[in-house]
């Protein structure tokens, strides 16, 4: 498999199914997580709207180096707000929720990187 070739599919198969299965257990996971349903199905939400962005992405022949660096950038932005929540909610949240939260950080951090490292390759 050429991960270069195949990062943008990663992405948003990846980014889709979080978002799915976070909306789809929301009211279970909210007790599970000790935290407001409402943070729950903006995690979700987002993790659906990043997927339909990336999907686009994945689905050009040709993509500029523009689109990939709003990609790389919005991945960023994300890892932040998944830092951002986890210092915002340390007190109530149980381990399940940081193990999902900062897993997210991580795996969205490192295709920020990946993607970076690759826009050329990516954009071209």
């Amino acid at each position: 498999m050429n991960i270069v070739k195949n990062i943008l599919w990663i992405d948003c198969g990846a980014a889709a199914l979080a978002g799915v299965v976070v909306l789809l257990v929301a009211q279970w996971l909210s007790p599970l997580y000790h935290l407001p349903k409402k943070v729950i199905i903006f995690v979700g939400c987002v993790n659906l709207l990043y997927a339909c962005y990336s999907f686009l992405l994945a689905n050009y022949k040709r993509r500029s180096i523009t689109l990939v660096n709003i990609l790389v950038v919005a991945n960023s932005i994300w890892v932040l707000i998944c830092l951002i929540m986890l210092w915002m909610f340390r007190r109530e949240m149980t381990i399940f929720a940081i193990i999902h939260i900062l897993g997210e950080a991580f795996f969205v951090g490192v295709l920020a990187r990946l993607e970076y490292l690759w826009r050329v390759q990516l954009s071209s």
